[in-house]
C-alpha cells in the first residue's frame, strides 16, 4: 500500500527504477501476480481449488471485492512486462494463466523476455490434456525454451518428519515426470483419468535443467 493506504500494483511507475536496475545488472525477475483464477470464483464454479478455499476463506478473493480483480492483476503484470523489454522475467505458476495454454501462449508470443514456471499448477495442464491432449503437448514443444519445472513444495511447522518430507517430494517428482516424459495413464481425484505427454527427451531436459541455466543467472 502507498502512504494513502491505496494498494500498489506491479506496473506502478515507482517500481520502474528498481526493475530497470535489475535488468541492467542481468538479473532475472521471478514474478508472482494473480494466483489461480479460481480465487475469484464462487466455490461451486471452481475447477481444482474448491477444497482449499472452502477451508481458507481469508484467501478466497470472491469474498473480498475490496481487493483488485484477477483481470486487474494480470493486466498490471502484462503492462509491467511490456514496459521492461530488456528485463528477463520468469512468471511463476504458469504466469497465473494456469487455466488456458492458449492464454499463456498469447503472452509468450507477445513478450520475448518472458518465461514461465509450472510450480503447483501441473494439475491444470493435466486437466486441459483430458480434453485436448495434443494441444497441451504442442504447447510444450513450441515453447520448450521458456518453460521451467518447479513444484512449490514447502516444509513448514515445528514437527517435521524428514522421512515423510522425502516420501512426499519423491511422489510429487515421480508423478510430474511421468506426465511430462511418458504416456502412462494416471487418475486425478479431482477430474479423473489423464495420460502423460510423452515429450521428446530434449524437451524434457530443457524443462528440468537447460532452461534454468539459460534463465537464471549464476
Amino acid at each position: 500500500k502507498d502512504k494513502n493506504g491505496a494498494l500498489v500494483m506491479i506496473d506502478d511507475p515507482k517500481f520502474d527504477p528498481v526493475l530497470d536496475f535489475i535488468a541492467k545488472n542481468g538479473i532475472t525477475l521471478f514474478s508472482h501476480q494473480g494466483e489461480p483464477k479460481d480465487w475469484w470464483s464462487p466455490l461451486e464454479e471452481m475447477v481444482l481449488h474448491k477444497g482449499y478455499y472452502s477451508k481458507n476463506p481469508q484467501y478466497h478473493m470472491y469474498l473480498h471485492p475490496e481487493y483488485p480483480t484477477y483481470e486487474e492483476q494480470i493486466n498490471a503484470r502484462d503492462h509491467m512486462v511490456a514496459k521492461h523489454p530488456q528485463l528477463k522475467i520468469v512468471s511463476v505458476h504458469l504466469a497465473s494463466l494456469e487455466w488456458s495454454v492458449d492464454e499463456i501462449s498469447k503472452r509468450l508470443d507477445k513478450y520475448p523476455n518472458l518465461a514461465i514456471d509450472m510450480s503447483a499448477r501441473i494439475s491444470h495442464l493435466q486437466y486441459q490434456a483430458v480434453d485436448d491432449w495434443q494441444k497441451v503437448r504442442d504447447f510444450f514443444i513450441k515453447y520448450q525454451d521458456r518453460i521451467l519445472y518447479g513444484t512449490d513444495i514447502t516444509v513448514n511447522g515445528d514437527k517435521i518428519d524428514p522421512a515423510e518430507v522425502r516420501r512426499n517430494a519423491n511422489r510429487k517428482w515421480t508423478d510430474d515426470w511421468k506426465f511430462l516424459a511418458t504416456e502412462e495413464k494416471a487418475t486425478s481425484s479431482q477430474f479423473g483419468e489423464y495420460r502423460g505427454l510423452n515429450l521428446p527427451r530434449g524437451v524434457v531436459d530443457k524443462i528440468y535443467y537447460g532452461n534454468a541455466q539459460r534463465w537464471i543467472p549464476r
